[in-house]
């Protein structure tokens, strides 16, 4: 039995004879199901190039198109389908022809029972055969056009001709490589594909998947997938992405459009290297293009274990003497230098790990009553080794300083703890900066510390937090690359209608006004 019927056409003239042979048979039993009749061979013929049946039961003796001129015409069509002869002719010699045209089940007139059945059975057998080694073949197709597109993405002497990749569909005028993975370092929020993402814009056929190096690639195929893709990415440009936009789900880094199928492998090498450099991205980046490699290529920073230990004192020096602002500054410098070298995260991550163990140790030693403030060295350990960004890691080691400091200092005087507080500021105005969040960082309660504040400085925290955003946003205004968007969020503004008006509030006019009276 099987699971789909093969479906027959019987075609004969006499109408009883089409009856009969619907009812000496058990169709059903055989895995068959007669769908179809025709009367005359026109009628069958029209039937075959319409619906293709599997077999077609015939009688030669046709009347407006003779039984052979309608499986020569067929042929020709393309059809590939059995054909089961019937004729009252004794001497064969239309067998004969019909053989020339692939036919090789001939039966005489009357129909013997037996002899249909065990013709039925053995092109049923036949067929499943077929689809069996049909099955086979595709899948060894698949397996040979899955590893020829490896070899394209990874190497550059791929042995192929222009023939071949055409049979695969793999033969195209350009060619661009995108890698990506998810974007939250968290892991729990729902997971896109960057396909389903792309389903609006681009096709299926139109691009080729593969996982690589635990990442997934997607190689795009043609000049119209690579112009639908830029589309794409004017998504990412147009304004901050939403948290729970689904393009916050996805991380990517694409490289070079390349002509030639062999250049493949560089835009793939391309995307992989960037891909490699996310652990240096800024807060909130989700994407990286190949344009970015000439300042990785161009690194000049050499990172020594000399360094790390002079940047590891200077910071303990500045913690012990009280000042955060020269904290700040000197892991400021550490964090630009390890961008700007060609240390990989894994390297990155011992440095930071052994620079914040010996802080721990020094200060430990110095102030006993610190040692609450750091977790075990296995905790430590865990955390650097499990942050997917090196921003992550300047964030703990600045929120830990921050506390050695205020301890050392014991808070020696409502003014001086201030001018802390005014340092920090500067250094983190574009993060979400509250009372409720920054008063316990110094020994307060927010309330108090509004008020102390306000006495000290002589203006609210808000408005100090926000004059800083505005002096930044001021010097960026000058730079007319940068989208007044892109400068909202950079200085602490997610949304941007309020960063302008904030903006008015301040200096008095809006930001295009202050760029356009502020051309270079």
């Amino acid at each position: 039995m099987r699971d789909k019927k093969i479906s027959v056409m019987i075609a004969d003239d006499e109408e009883n004879i089409r009856a009969g042979l619907k009812c000496i048979m058990d169709w059903d039993y055989l895995g068959y199901e007669v769908k179809y009749e025709a009367a005359n061979g026109e009628e069958a013929l029209n039937i075959i190039k319409s619906d293709a049946p599997d077999v077609v039961v015939m009688d030669l003796n046709m009347p407006r198109v003779h039984g052979i001129d309608v499986i020569k015409k067929a042929r020709e069509t393309g059809y590939d389908g059995r054909f089961i002869i019937l004729s009252g002719y004794s001497d064969f010699k239309y067998a004969q022809s019909a053989i020339r045209y692939g036919v090789t089940n001939y039966l005489t007139k009357p129909v013997d029972e037996d002899e249909l059945q065990k013709t039925l059975e053995d092109i049923s057998k036949d067929m499943s055969r077929e689809n069996e080694k049909e099955g086979e073949l595709q899948t060894i197709r698949t397996k040979a056009r899955d590893a020829v597109i490896e070899e394209l993405l990874c190497s550059k002497d791929v042995q192929i001709s222009d023939e071949e990749l055409q049979e695969m569909k793999l033969l195209y005028d350009k060619y661009q490589v995108i890698v990506y993975e998810t974007y939250h370092t968290d892991r729990k929020r729902p997971e896109y594909k960057l396909p389903e993402l792309l389903s609006a814009f681009i096709d299926d056929e139109d691009y080729e998947s593969c996982i690589m190096n635990d990442r997934a690639v997607m190689l795009l195929k043609g000049r119209i997938a690579i112009s639908k893709f830029d589309k794409f990415l004017e998504h990412y440009d147009k304004r901050p992405i939403q948290e729970d936009s689904p393009l916050d789900a996805i991380f990517l880094t694409y490289g070079r459009v390349v002509d030639l199928p062999l250049d493949i492998n560089k835009s793939c090498a391309e995307a992989q290297k960037l891909c490699n450099r996310r652990f240096f991205c800024d807060m909130g980046v989700h994407k990286m293009s190949y344009e970015a490699l000439d300042d990785i290529n161009n690194t000049t920073v050499t990172i020594t274990q000399d360094m790390l230990t002079d940047y590891a004192q200077k910071t303990i020096g500045f913690m012990q003497a009280g000042s955060i602002d020269r904290v700040q500054e000197s892991l400021n410098e550490l964090q630009n230098a390890l961008c700007a070298s060609n240390e990989n995260a894994t390297a990155v991550r011992i440095y930071m790990t052994d620079m914040i163990l010996q802080i721990k140790s020094q200060i430990s030693r110095t102030y006993p009553d610190s040692r609450d403030l750091f977790t075990e060295n296995s905790e430590i350990i865990d955390f650097l080794e499990t942050r997917f960004y090196l921003y992550e890691i300047f964030d703990y080691i600045q929120n830990i300083a921050l506390k050695i400091v205020q301890q050392v200092r014991n808070r020696q005087g409502a003014r001086s703890t201030m001018q802390d507080v005014q340092s920090y500021v500067d250094h983190n105005y574009y993060k979400n900066l509250t009372l409720e969040e920054v008063a316990p960082l110094f020994g307060y309660n927010s309330v108090y510390f509004g008020k102390v504040f306000s006495k000290e400085v002589g203006v609210t925290f808000n408005s100090y937090v926000n004059q800083k955003r505005i002096d930044e946003a001021k010097k960026l205004l000058v730079n007319e690359d940068i989208k007044i968007y892109d400068i909202a969020d950079r200085v602490g503004y997610s949304d941007v209608d309020y960063f302008s008006r904030k903006f008015r509030s301040i200096e008095g006019m809006s930001p295009a006004d202050y760029r356009k009276r502020n051309k270079v």
